[in-house]
């Protein structure tokens, strides 16, 4: 992989990853085997085998609220890495719970069992909530929103350490397939509806895919079991420059709109019937948060105690974007709301 040197640290090792064919746990799984691992990609999705195996990982079948299927996924694994969780704005708290949370424990319950050496929790930066002005580390409290994805990601975050996993609370994930910070903008863009809060200074905490891997792969070598470490590239970036970045140059635009007016917008939406609407709403109320965070955190744990060195910044990144294949920037689904998601919204 681009930036990920085959330096076959991990030679010799079965690696588990879950959510192998969300776009994280691919790049992870590629990042792996490039790295000398013997991964095993397992993904609730079995129409995601061909990607997965594109990466150089085996396939398999696997459920993570399901503890047989995860017992047997993880047998003879070494390392095991979980990112498989539900990752949309969605409002339904029980089936997030089931997923986000429950669905881990399945993970650190069966990993334990099975001798597994190491376990790596990805997690966002999203536990930290995004009304503190200030510059969290990894010892702030974790916060609760009554959003689903942002409470089931505390919470799991917790289970993790607690159980003695290493955490990676990842930033706004970017790449050529990123739904939130790619894909879905750019469908937006391209019918005039893309559009965020006035004046658009939400700080985003950007970091690309490879970038991650590494910080990943860094954190299951030299991580301490039950702590946390922030992976983001340090880079200042407001939410409207980075859209405006990324759609200026296809001639697209992403509008500034006054904040009441938008989740008003969001709330008439919901209310419509589905077959009005086509489906779920693209963007719900709760997906104004993601885009309007007043502070920053820290990244100087992972830099200092993992030696992770982010290489790939936005300029860079969105370059990449606009020598990306067409088929690498196809138009995504509304939410990403499949199983095997691990990004940060």
């Amino acid at each position: 992989m681009d930036e990920i040197a085959a330096s076959e640290r991990f030679g010799g090792r079965v690696a588990v990853v879950t959510g192998a064919g969300g776009f994280i746990g691919a790049a992870l799984c590629a990042a792996l085997v490039a790295d000398g691992a013997d991964v095993v990609g397992a993904e609730v999705d079995e129409d995601r085998r061909d990607a997965i195996e594109a990466t150089g990982a085996r396939f398999a079948a696997c459920d993570v609220r399901d503890p047989d299927r995860v017992a047997a996924t993880v047998a003879g694994a070494d390392l095991v890495f979980h990112t498989a969780a539900f990752i949309h704005e969605g409002d339904d708290m029980d089936a997030f719970i089931d997923l986000n949370v429950r669905g881990t424990a399945n993970v650190l319950d069966r990993a334990a069992e099975a001798g597994v050496e190491r376990v790596v929790h990805l997690s966002s930066v999203v536990v930290y909530g995004y009304e503190d002005p200030t510059t969290q580390d990894e010892d702030a409290p974790l916060r609760s929103y009554g959003i689903p994805y942002l409470d089931t990601k505390s919470s799991s975050d917790r289970l993790a350490r607690l159980r003695g996993a290493v955490v990676v609370r990842c930033g706004d994930v970017i790449g050529p397939g990123s739904v939130p910070w790619t894909l879905r903008p750019l469908a937006l863009a391209e019918t005039g509806r893309l559009a965020i809060p006035a004046p658009g200074d939400g700080v985003m905490l950007p970091v690309h895919v490879n970038d991650l891997a590494e910080a990943v792969l860094l954190a299951a070598l030299k991580g301490e079991p039950g702590r946390a470490y922030n992976a983001w590239n340090g880079e200042r970036i407001s939410f409207g420059e980075y859209f405006d970045r990324l759609v200026e140059p296809r001639g697209l635009r992403c509008r500034r709109v006054p904040p009441a007016v938008l989740r008003g917008a969001s709330h008439l939406q919901a209310r419509l019937p589905a077959v009005l609407r086509g489906g779920a709403p693209e963007l719900g109320a709760n997906a104004l948060v993601f885009v309007d965070r007043r502070g920053s955190v820290s990244n100087e744990r992972a830099r200092h105690e993992l030696g992770w060195q982010p290489r790939i910044g936005v300029e860079r990144a969105l370059t990449g974007l606009l020598e990306a294949r067409p088929e690498a920037l196809a138009t995504a689904p509304p939410m990403a709301n499949r199983a095997s998601a691990g990004a940060s919204p």
